[in-house]
């Protein structure tokens, strides 16, 4: 996709100045030179959207809100990729809403000061009616209002009653499956099943180093509910076993480059206190790749070269752990990849296992005393408590504030990790 824009934001004098990116003049705007990054920033988004060198425009004049849309999606797009900030599957989501929605269920001629609750009311019964998901639509209506937040910020005066819009409102758009309602797309294994394949891959370990894998990856994913990027991303000289502690700093993405020194979010970068089951996993794992394995530094080394598992591998195996416990019904392609046949199992299946994690910390955090509302969305790398409770449970409960060992200790007791430590001493 061709970038639309034309200008940028460069540093001059300690201050911060927008200039034409084709000839490299400054663009006199007022309030320039800004004190902050982010005031240049709004700023030249707006001289991009209207052409004004006002940074706040009172009124957008003949702007349509598709037209002011599209613009931001694209400014959107074009700011994220130059500061590398997030994954690539993030990148275009405000131009697929554009693309999918905006473009279908609002006129092009509907001017942005002409945009009222009652367009957002017919907006949302027009992809209703046309058969979008609950789930999508909720994401739509999200979109919709950090745009017309962002519009507001510049002084437009748009349509301040959103604010206040929720979907939650319009009880036609809600499903009566409190799975669907709550984003529990995704199934939750119990804990005999989940020990039945971490025990058969650990018998296998010591002889197959597929199984070797499996066992790693599975006692990852269920102890910790890593992120597939961050589990793939982990390094040894992350994990502090003496102070029972684990960094996620970054992730490993492919299509990226490989590893980025970022994570998803502000709250993805945390520190993970370890239990003893915890730390007893990783001490016998990294014996075991020690004498095993062509040593890097990679939680989970690659089968050849300097870099880690890829996911590919890591989906395939787990597919293949489902297969063999009779959840899924597989075929194993040649170029590494499976084909679903059947499964009882939905989504991504590092996220099953995530999945199963958050959802026993919020329903544990009644019986858990150590369990918080931070202890939740830390456990969980997410920014807000509010975002591990529409994912994974739909209670707010009492918040509470404890050290990383009561944490850890929580954390254990809610999830049953004390499994492994048994299984582990089987050997």
């Amino acid at each position: 996709m061709t970038k639309t824009k034309n200008y940028r934001v460069t540093p001059a004098n300690n201050k911060w100045i927008i200039q034409s990116i084709e000839d490299r003049k400054t663009i006199k705007v007022d309030g320039s030179p800004f004190k902050l990054k982010s005031a240049a920033e709004q700023a030249m988004f707006t001289l991009e959207i209207s052409g004004s060198t006002t940074p706040v425009i009172k009124d957008p004049g003949g702007l349509t809100f598709n037209e002011v849309f599209k613009k931001f999606a694209q400014k959107k797009l074009d700011l994220k990729n130059d500061r590398n900030r997030v994954n690539q599957t993030s990148l275009n989501r405000y131009m697929r809403e554009y693309d999918l929605r905006i473009s279908k269920y609002i006129s092009p001629n509907l001017l942005l000061s002409e945009f009222k609750l009652q367009e957002m009311e017919n907006y949302l019964k027009a992809a209703y009616d046309d058969g979008v998901p609950f789930k999508t639509l909720k994401n739509s209506v999200k979109d919709i209002k950090h745009f017309i937040r962002k519009a507001n910020m510049y002084g437009w005066g748009v349509c301040r009653d959103m604010e206040t819009f929720s979907i939650f409102d319009y009880h036609y758009v809600i499903p009566n499956d409190d799975a669907l309602l709550f984003r529990k797309e995704t199934a939750i294994l119990d804990d005999e099943t989940c020990m039945k394949m971490i025990n058969t891959n650990y018998q296998e370990m010591w002889n197959d180093l597929d199984a070797a894998n499996r066992f790693a990856i599975l006692c990852l994913l269920f102890i910790l509910g890593l992120r597939a990027s961050e589990m793939i991303g982990l390094k040894r000289s992350n994990v502090d076993l003496a102070n029972k502690i684990i960094k996620i700093k970054g992730v490993f993405i492919q299509a990226e480059g490989g590893y980025l020194n970022r994570t998803k979010n502000r709250g993805s970068n945390r520190d993970m206190p370890l239990d003893e089951s915890a730390v007893k996993f990783f001490t016998m794992w990294f014996e075991y790749l020690d004498k095993n394995h062509k040593y890097n530094d990679w939680v989970l080394p690659g089968m050849r070269g300097d870099g880690p598992l890829s996911y590919k591998y890591v989906n395939a195996q787990i597919w293949k752990n489902y297969a063999a416990h009779g959840l899924a019904e597989i075929v194993c392609r040649r170029d590494g990849h499976v084909k679903i046949l059947s499964s009882s199992l939905k989504g991504a299946p590092t996220k099953t296992f995530r999945h199963k994690l958050g959802s026993k910390l919020i329903s544990s955090m009644n019986s858990v005393s150590e369990l918080g509302r931070n202890e939740v969305k830390a456990a969980m790398g997410h920014t807000k408590f509010e975002t591990s409770a529409e994912i994974y449970g739909d209670k707010l409960l009492t918040i509470s504030k404890l050290d990383q060992e009561k944490l850890a200790s929580a954390r254990g007791k809610a999830t049953n990790t004390n499994l492994i430590s048994q299984i582990i001493s089987k050997k």
